[in-house]
């Protein structure tokens, strides 16, 4: 019985893969070439349909950035590159088409190639024409956009060839078009049209263009694109052993694609994007479509107005300034000066990457670490606290100097504050005080607490600029001294510093920052050992820095209060010149420095029932410090976070 089974077992085994081979002879071999053909000639009739990124918007639903329908004028690799057998193509053609001899439309192909690159020389100066808002370009104009055109033609065939190069046979893009002058609008796309009409390689394509409606507003959160690299295609492309054409087309970069090169078009990247489709034509007409999925929107914690006016507050110096909600630990603004347009960002880039002294490019508040001076006073103070090596009673004598012959170790006030308890101490801002503070802590103690409140990682927000603080594990007794008022070999971003504000507002409720509702990663959550008791004797000490006569930002909140009590604590770190070589000449010349201490202050609000914690640092201050440099700008930010209801 079981020989039995086993022989129709076997035999249904050998009948159907008889017919499993017979039919992949059939399909491979027998048919395989037609349907090769075929699906060849399918692809050769499929046209890409571009998806329309997503938009950027700002809390209240204000567009940050969108894509915008346009028209670029393209033109097939093979007329760039000025191919033999591609050319020869089209002369049979045009002999065809004129019941000429071959030979005879060799001046007719001549003749539309040179309307070809007469359109596209008009295309490149109407369109700087009306990017400059010029009726009439000038000589030295004209020379530059002609050199832009020179520039782009030459991207394209490097790209192209780089691209050839990293897959090692013929690819699409050789024999694809390219846009050459991309971003027509509607009436100067009709006016190419009316040029093309008697050319050669040469099309005007539908497409789309990211505009920033706010232009330079809250640019280095938003980000910038730039076009596909060899190096992307590589890391983001699937191959195409791994998925059939229609799925690559859906996925794949293409050169000349763009893509989020930093911000939040590049850590949203995936989700903005969307998914190319196809249209397929068959004799003329459309015989199936896919249509292109469009990117999602992102939305951002952002509110812009409030972006804008902080921006107005700094006036022009170099500096950032974060504010963030305390209790979603949103980021509400987020201001890095110098700032760019985005929508000339192109134009600029050569500009903006010379200047290496003011850095017009680099996110101040999450790519930028400085020493945060004392503002790290009442996280000295909560630290002590905590370990139980202070008490709101502990007292220390101040004389000016921490040892009375040693001329390091001093007091900003040379004359001294005499004995000072905890909340006087933070007032004042006594640094012999917090030297004492880190001498009993120790430098290991000291940067536990720092890398709890978040120094030892990235502030958590996803930009992919964000950069880890600084907090170190060993060291003197001199080091730790130096920890207590932010000095020595510690360092923060702003958006770090803010956080830290947020958290003793909080009660000790560690949350890292969020500016993406989409495409963010999850926010980190700790409870900090420490007490109500403890936070309330710092708050306490930091509501008297402004609203105290000798508290070091008093004057400068008392000249224009506020509409809500605020707690603040100002700060001056010093730091090392700034040089840039900007002329090449191998020196630093006048101009190519930077000098000065770091502005600081730093804050919550309202005093009682925080709902917003904010940080602003100005650069390189030559007069003054924290309190005059910062404070004014900090007080302010107060009273439009008031008048925009983050207050409340």
């Amino acid at each position: 019985m079981y020989k039995r089974r086993m022989k129709v077992f076997m035999a249904l085994v050998a009948v159907v893969s008889v017919a499993m081979a017979t039919r992949l002879t059939d399909l491979q071999l027998v048919r395989g070439r037609s349907y090769r053909r075929e699906y060849e000639e399918m692809l050769r009739n499929t046209e890409r349909l571009l998806a329309l990124r997503g938009r950027i918007l700002d809390r209240n639903g204000f567009i940050l950035a969108m894509n915008e329908p346009c028209y670029d004028l393209c033109l097939d690799y093979r007329f760039i590159t000025r191919d033999a057998g591609w050319i020869k193509a089209r002369q049979r053609e045009m002999a065809r088409a004129r019941g000429v001899p071959f030979e005879q439309a060799r001046p007719l192909y001549d003749r539309r190639a040179e309307n070809t690159w007469s359109a596209v020389r008009t295309a490149a100066l109407e369109m700087r024409a009306r990017k400059l808002k010029a009726e009439r370009l000038s000589e030295e104009q004209v020379k530059g956009a002609l050199e832009d055109l020179k520039g782009a033609l030459i991207r394209i065939i490097r790209r192209v060839q780089r691209i050839r190069r990293d897959v090692g046979t013929e690819v699409r893009e050789q024999r694809d078009v390219h846009p050459v002058v991309p971003g027509l609008d509607e009436a100067a796309a009709a006016m190419i049209r009316t040029k093309i009409g008697d050319t050669v390689g040469a099309v005007v394509r539908p497409s789309s263009d990211r505009r920033y409606p706010y232009g330079a507003a809250a640019c280095h959160i938003i980000g910038f694109m730039a076009p596909v690299t060899g190096d992307d295609l590589r890391r983001h492309n699937i191959p195409s052993r791994e998925a059939n054409w229609f799925v690559r087309n859906e996925r794949n970069y293409l050169a000349g694609d763009r893509i989020g090169r930093s911000g939040v078009e590049k850590m949203c990247e995936r989700r903005l994007r969307g998914k190319r489709g196809f249209r397929v034509r068959q004799s003329g007409k459309e015989a199936h479509i896919t249509p292109a999925r469009p990117g999602g929107d992102v939305h951002l914690t952002l509110d812009v107005r409030l972006q804008k006016d902080i921006t107005g507050l700094m006036g022009g110096r170099n500096g950032c300034a974060v504010v963030l909600s305390v209790p979603g630990r949103e980021v509400l603004a987020m201001v890095s000066i110098p700032t760019y347009d985005l929508n000339s960002y192109r134009r600029d880039y050569g500009r903006l990457v010379a200047d290496g002294l003011n850095l017009p490019l680099l996110h101040r508040a999450v790519a930028r670490t400085y020493a945060p001076g004392s503002t790290m006073k009442p996280l000295a103070a909560l630290a002590g606290l905590g370990a139980g090596l202070l008490t709101e009673g502990t007292t220390y004598h101040c004389s000016g100097r921490l040892f009375a012959n040693v001329a390091g170790f001093r007091c900003w006030k040379t004359s001294g504050h005499g004995d000072l308890m905890l909340v006087e101490a933070i007032k004042r801002s006594c640094n012999v005080y917090f030297y004492k503070v880190g001498q009993d802590m120790g430098v290991e103690m000291m940067g536990d607490w720092y890398r709890m409140f978040g120094f030892g990682d990235k502030p958590g927000t996803g930009l992919p600029e964000e950069r880890p603080g600084k907090a170190p594990t060993s060291g003197t007794r001199g080091i730790a001294r130096m920890l207590a008022i932010g000095q020595g070999p510690v360092a923060a971003t702003p958006l770090h510093v803010a956080n830290v504000m947020a958290t003793i507002a909080a009660g000790g409720r560690f949350r890292s920052p969020v500016i993406a509702l989409e495409g963010g990663p999850k926010p980190v959550r700790r409870s900090l050992p420490v007490s109500s008791s403890h936070v309330d004797v710092v708050r306490r000490g930091m509501h008297k820095v402004v609203s105290e006569p000798g508290g070091t930002a008093y004057k400068y909140f008392n000249m224009n209060p506020p509409p809500v009590d605020c707690c603040g604590k100002t700060g001056t770190a010093e730091v090392p010149p700034h040089t840039a070589d900007l002329n090449g000449n191998g020196r630093i010349d006048p101009g190519e420095m930077l000098a000065g201490d770091m502005a600081w202050c730093v804050g919550i609000a309202p005093y009682r029932d925080p709902k917003i914690a904010f940080a602003v640092v100005v650069e390189y201050v030559i007069n003054g410090g924290g309190a005059s440099n910062a404070g004014p700008v900090a007080r302010d930010i107060v009273h439009l976070c008031a008048k925009y209801g983050y207050c409340r």
